[in-house]
Parts: C-alpha cells; structure tokens; sequence
C-alpha cells in the first residue's frame, strides 16, 4: 500500500449483489417463522377439544356485522 503512496482498492459489492443477499436474507427470515410457527403448532396440545363442544372464542368472534 505505501510502495503506490495510496489507499488499496477495496473492491464493493455492486447494487445488484446488495439487493440480490438482502432478499435472499428475507426469504431465508420468513422461511424460518413459517418453519418456526409451524413446529410449534405441531407440539401444542390439541386434544383438549371436545368434538361437542363450540368453538373457542377468538379475536374476530367479538365483531359484529
């Protein structure tokens, strides 16, 4: 680096490849929560429902139309 008298060149990553690993990095985030979510759907207890009973209250249940 002194023997040219300046810096070295530092070669970027183009626009292109930028763009190219932050989407790769997103699909490879939600690949990861759907794999995650699912595991865990997987191992919850749902025996507990009784095939006579009604089902259980959830968000939407409470808005009327």
């Amino acid at each position: 680096m002194a023997a040219h008298g300046g810096l070295a060149y530092l070669e970027t990553p183009s626009g292109r490849a930028r763009r190219t690993q932050r989407r790769l990095a997103a699909v490879a985030a939600i690949l990861s929560m759907a794999s995650a979510t699912a595991l865990l759907g997987a191992m919850a207890d749902s025996d507990r429902a009784v095939a006579g009973a009604p089902p259980a209250a959830g968000p939407l249940n409470f808005i009327r139309f």
